[in-house]
């Protein structure tokens, strides 16, 4: 957001009271989410960014930040190629060198972490992460809250069901179902894995 220079930044909150009043690249830290609504109205803000790499809490934080009248603002590094055709949802991320290419939808509060890749014509649903260099070939379909760990790779025409986890530099050549969790090369399922819809339906 420093280096697009598009916006006025008034500050960061978070939780952690002890760090409010301390400064993060500059910026201070004003408050904390529970004080959300009177901050945005002392600052005069119409809008937040969310700087949570945990799909499910940045999910928390997207729909408390709507409840609270507040826009989710797109943050897109001016070092990222992103096609004309594609189409970016409310509060999508899109982080230093990274490409997004022509006919890729990134639905609302989709993360793409540094230098990775989306191809042609894939689909990140809502809620999900991919993680610093990962590279999704043409026609990729990842679901929603599903994670693409660090340096994996996804084939053409592939689909990561919702709530699924690719790990880091896995090579994924088949579909992966939904809850699963896989790694290796090829990738394949890890039956120790905990099916994160399990984690999603303790969540309030």
């Amino acid at each position: 957001m420093l280096r697009a220079g598009d916006f006025e930044i008034a500050g960061v909150v978070d939780d952690d009271e002890q760090k409010i009043g301390r400064q993060v690249l500059g910026v201070p830290i004003v408050g904390s989410c529970a004080q959300i609504s009177s901050l945005a109205a002392k600052f005069r803000v119409y809008g937040t960014a969310l700087a949570i790499g945990d799909n499910y809490i940045r999910e928390q934080l997207f729909r408390r930040m709507k409840r609270a009248g507040l826009a989710v603002i797109r943050v897109l590094h001016p070092s990222a190629c992103i096609s004309r055709l594609a189409v970016l949802g409310e509060g999508a991320v899109v982080l230093a060198g990274s490409v997004i290419n022509a006919g890729s939808v990134l639905d609302d509060n989709v993360c793409v972490n540094t230098c990775a890749s989306i191809d042609h014509d894939s689909h990140l649903e809502y809620s999900c992460h991919v993680f610093p260099h990962a590279a999704l070939a043409g026609g990729v379909h990842v679901g929603e809250y599903s994670y693409i760990g660090t340096g994996a790779v996804v084939i053409p025409n592939r689909r990561v069901g919702q709530f699924a986890c690719v790990g880091a530099g896995a090579v994924v050549i088949h579909d992966v179902s939904e809850g699963v969790k896989v790694a290796g090369v090829p990738a394949a399922r890890n039956r120790h894995a905990i099916r994160a819809i399990i984690t999603m339906s303790t969540i309030g």
